[in-house]
């Protein structure tokens, strides 16, 4: 008798860890229900929502000029994340920031000027932020 390999993804191992019947259920067909659908979407966005404010380490400049771990870095990863990602134009911010910030890096990393620009713009982007953040 020839045996078949089925193979399992990584989702429904996780899933089976969850519950034990997931892949026989899901073998012979039967669909979640309502409430374990919804259920796992709310834990899909809440985890969503936390990778977004714990892993999201991009800071391109700052970390350029300053490293990715450095308390500067994290300040502003902190503003980002609990002031500018707060509202529409925050986010607008957001976006033009992770469109361009690449090239301003690179191009940083070719010119000791615009090293230097770069460096002073965020000292002075830096002190503003920590002016307005004490008067809140």
């Amino acid at each position: 008798m020839r045996q078949t390999t089925t193979m399992v993804s990584a989702s429904d191992i996780g899933m089976a860890a969850k519950c034990g019947h997931y892949l026989e259920l899901k073998r012979i067909g039967v669909l979640p229900s309502k409430q374990a659908t919804l259920a796992r979407a709310r834990g899909d966005e809440a985890h969503q929502t936390l990778n977004k404010v714990v892993e999201d380490k991009r800071c391109y400049v700052a970390s350029h000029l300053y490293g990715e771990d450095h308390h500067v870095t994290d300040f502003l990863r902190h503003y980002r994340d609990h002031h500018l990602s707060r509202n529409w134009y925050g986010r607008a911010f957001i976006k033009v920031y992770y469109s361009l910030s690449p090239t301003l890096v690179t191009l940083s990393g070719r010119s000791a000027i615009i090293e230097n620009l770069l460096s002073s713009m965020v000292s002075r982007i830096v002190i503003s932020i920590q002016r307005k953040t004490e008067h809140e």
